[in-house]
């Protein structure tokens, strides 16, 4: 047994207290889950798993309160869509208005045209949309409009981008093969190996070897896909290298798109498009779009859109299905929201940027000074906290050099009342206050030391 195990397994540990303090005060939420593992093969997804089994029953504003009662600040929100918090009165009054109306009828709605015009609006290359409802489908129907407009089959996809839980976006690179020429693999079991070998290239994030890559593939590459921002390395330094993208796409003909499943209506009102000054031909939104609400929107010029309106029955036509696209509850929720923020767009994204900033300076200023191998990277109020020393440029550079350290962290932060969820991609929103901030830097400092007095970091 190392050290650090032993240390853990001791019942006077930091580690030990809190465990012990957290069960205390969630029995309710043991008892869930006991009764969830017998019931579903998978809750939520793995990566989003706690450091200790919580119950969620309410959400507001900037807290959330499990099953037990006990209270806490969130960073998860919702992976990203509350922008504005957990149950803005807007949103909410929106969707009770819709509800007395009905919920789901199947057929035409007149909201989702009110709700494609503020998106065109918002977005550099929206001239006509189609929504669906997640950010998985997005993408998906982003590839296969590519596909369709350019007759070519090859999408390019770069390291260490997320772009949904479809067989296409399933591909990842290869950590043996060179950095910026990486190989590609598979992301977990039950994707067609020919998904890999025939369809997919890898590029380099952040690396002008990228432009070469889609230059010498130009012939039979559909589409770029990327990011404006990276999940796991959030950095607002991109314009350069994302303008130059749009430049190696336009002079090579393959199309570009943009991912705003996660950047959209986070990083402003018109989210990487207008933050980095790029038109891309497509761009994919999701969570924030729908105030909450399931949905996925794909945006795109015209000329490219125009096959998905032919209907999949003709020969040059596009298919795109699902039950709930467009449904009147989603479309009620993303007009609220959109209207919202470009009402307000003014008061929010300043407040965001400003207790982001305050809180990243606090974090990295006191691991720094305590000379603790920790970073807390942020593009505006999207955040990753990396448990190593050496600096990170991209996704490669991620070590995860001290595992243990990283997990005790998270259970100490959320006995001090702070829920991040189990990937440690977190968000800020308006409705976190000034004082929510000073109670996040407090519990995160709080649970450095704890981390520290057990010997981990």
């Amino acid at each position: 047994m190392s050290d650090a195990a032993a240390v853990l397994d001791r019942e006077d540990s930091r580690g030990a207290e809190a465990r012990a303090e957290l069960a205390a005060r969630t029995q309710r939420s043991r008892e869930v889950a006991e009764k969830s593992s017998d019931l579903l093969a998978l809750e939520v997804v793995p990566t989003f798993e706690m450091p200790h089994p919580i119950y969620i029953e309410r959400a507001e504003g900037a807290r959330l309160t499990d099953v037990d009662g006990n209270d806490y600040i969130d960073l998860t929100m919702g992976f990203g869509p509350h922008v504005l918090g957990h149950r803005p009165k807007a949103i909410e009054d929106a969707m009770h208005d819709q509800l007395a109306k009905g919920w789901h009828v199947g057929l035409h709605n007149p909201l989702q045209a009110e709700l494609a015009a503020l998106l065109r609006e918002a977005s550099n290359c929206g001239d006509q949309a189609i929504f669906c409802n997640s950010g998985t489908e997005a993408t998906m129907y982003g590839m296969r409009i590519a596909r369709a407009f350019t007759g070519k089959d090859r999408v390019a996809l770069f390291d260490g981008n997320y772009h949904g839980a479809h067989d296409y976006a399933l591909v990842k690179a290869d950590g043996d093969s060179p950095r910026a020429k990486p190989g590609a693999k598979l992301l977990g079991r039950g994707v067609p190996e020919v998904i890999k070998d025939d369809t997919m290239v890898m590029l380099p994030y952040h690396d002008a070897a990228a432009y070469d890559i889609i230059r010498a593939h130009a012939d039979d590459l559909a589409l770029v896909m990327v990011q404006p921002v990276q999940n796991t390395v959030p950095r607002i330094d991109n314009a350069k290298f994302l303008q130059g993208l749009a430049e190696v796409c336009r002079e090579t003909g393959v199309l570009l798109l943009l991912d705003e499943v996660v950047t959209g209506f986070r990083l402003g009102y018109g989210g990487g498009q207008a933050l980095y000054g790029i038109t891309p031909d497509l761009a994919t939104y999701g969570k924030a779009l729908g105030g909450g609400m399931p949905i996925g929107a794909l945006t795109g010029r015209a000329e490219i859109m125009a096959a998905f309106g032919k209907g999949w029955g003709a020969p040059d036509g596009v298919f795109s299905g699902g039950t709930f696209s467009g449904n009147p509850i989603t479309m009620a929720a993303g007009i609220a929201m959109l209207s919202y923020l470009k009402e307000h767009r003014d008061e929010v994204y300043p407040h965001l940027d400003e207790q982001s900033e305050r809180l990243a300076s606090a974090v990295n200023g006191f691991c720094q000074e305590h000379q603790m191998g920790v970073q807390l990277m942020n593009a505006g109020s999207i955040f990753y906290l990396h448990f190593q020393r050496e600096p990170i440029e991209t996704s490669r550079d991620v070590t995860r050099e001290n595992p243990q350290a990283e997990r005790e962290f998270y259970l100490h932060l959320l006995n001090h009342g702070v829920i991040v969820p189990g990937i440690h991609l977190f968000f800020l929103s308006a409705a976190h206050t000034a004082a929510d901030v000073d109670a996040i830097i407090e519990a995160f400092m709080q649970s450095f030391l704890d981390v520290r007095a057990d010997g981990l970091l």
